[in-house]
């Protein structure tokens, strides 16, 4: 790998480890003033992310991702240092937290879809996919050591203790960004063009171009019926199935490890030439796991479907992203890769609230069980659009 990837890379670890320190303590604190509060602090971030990162692919493509992220990163820096001075002097209330989050959101509807695009302006076209591979085994490992760290930090130092953290890790990525010089070219225009002309240019893109447009329905969809699985049915059939409250832990873990094989092995060998196909596949085993976890009302055997489901997790992930991501022009990467976050997220936000209540009423192995026959009909179907089949 180019050395300013490996030093884009570290960076990013670092940052990964202490945003989730820092998002483990800061939940917990809001969750102190109750769950409507805890959920108002959540909200406030997404939705700024949302309604922005259209707004922040575009202008990533115009001035550049690493203009873009050293701004962004320098303001939640600054952000996170005022907040752990105020924590520090009144204490955390909810107008506070939601401040900070609504301001955090709005940053990171710009800083998203310039981060999302730095791998493949850092490596050669061929290198993306061990590239994305290994960045997805180091934020594994970052997550494991950040999700700890914040329990201890939010027992001992609090939320302020917390936000230092988080300021130093954002200035660790900041040096880095420094340090590395992405390749960036601006799309020569016969005519200048507006901030509004670049959304549209970018979805106009999505949703003509014959092999983005299969590939970003596909991960939307995927994303849609697998997402709600980990955090909300497998839960829920602990609870059906009156196993201990440690099965849930047991079985996310097996997903999670599974996922994190997969990714060190592309990492270290090289995913396979027909992305397409291999994705496909990736989806079917997906849907395999989550019908062997709906079906079975034995606990090691839903461990074991749970590994299958996190090993067609990780062969999807490993080579659709970046299949999508390669499928862009230079000129919208930046643009793809927002689009790509928000057809994923809003179809997990609907899929979310439609699982929640559809469980409660015909039971979340019902669900779950339909979810993994979808995700399986997902993977066979997306065989069906020629360019992607041939990707």
């Amino acid at each position: 790998m180019p050395r300013d990837y490996k030093k884009w890379f570290c960076g990013t670890l670092i940052a990964t480890a202490g945003n989730v320190a820092f998002t483990v303590a800061l939940q917990w604190t809001a969750t102190a003033h109750g769950g409507v509060a805890a959920g108002l602090v959540l909200a406030c971030g997404v939705l700024p992310q949302m309604i922005l990162l259209l707004i922040g692919g575009a202008v990533a493509d115009r001035v550049g991702p690493r203009r873009v992220m050293i701004i962004t990163l320098a303001a939640m820096v600054s952000v996170a240092l005022s907040l752990s001075a105020i924590a520090a002097l009144v204490g955390t209330s909810v107008p506070l937290l939601v401040l900070y989050s609504t301001i955090a959101g709005t940053i990171n509807g710009f800083h998203l879809p310039a981060s999302s695009s730095m791998v493949r302006r850092l490596v050669n076209q061929d290198q993306l996919p061990r590239a994305h591979a290994t960045q997805k085994a180091g934020q594994q490992i970052a997550a494991f050591a950040g999700a700890p760290l914040g329990g201890v930090l939010a027992a001992a130092g609090g939320l302020a203790s917390a936000a230092l953290i988080d300021a130093a890790a954002f200035a660790v990525v900041v040096i880095a960004l420094l340090s590395v010089r992405p390749d960036f070219t601006p799309a020569p225009a016969e005519r200048p063009t507006s901030l509004r002309q670049d959304v549209r240019s970018g979805i106009r893109l999505a949703a003509r171009d014959p092999l983005l447009r299969p590939s970003l329905l596909v991960m939307a969809a995927t994303a849609a019926f697998f997402a709600p699985v980990g955090p909300l049915l497998i839960p829920l059939l602990v609870r059906m199935h009156e196993w201990e409250a440690t099965a849930v832990g047991w079985i996310l873990a097996a997903q999670s490890v599974a996922f994190f094989i997969v990714a060190a092995l592309v990492s270290r060998r090289g995913a396979l030439n027909r992305l397409g196909p291999t994705s496909a596949a990736g989806i079917v085993i997906m849907g395999v796991g989550v019908v062997g976890i709906a079906l079975t009302p034995n606990l090691a055997l839903a461990i074991v479907a749970a590994s299958a489901g996190g090993l067609g997790y990780g062969v999807a992930a490993t080579h659709l992203t970046p299949l999508v991501i390669n499928a862009s022009p230079p000129s919208h990467l930046s643009r793809t890769t927002a689009t790509m976050a928000i057809a994923q997220n809003l179809s997990v936000i609907t899929t979310f609230v439609g699982s929640g209540g559809l469980a409660e009423t015909v039971g979340p192995a019902t669900i779950a069980l339909v979810d993994g026959l979808l995700l399986t009909a997902i993977g066979i179907a997306a065989l069906g659009a020629r360019p992607f089949r041939q990707a």
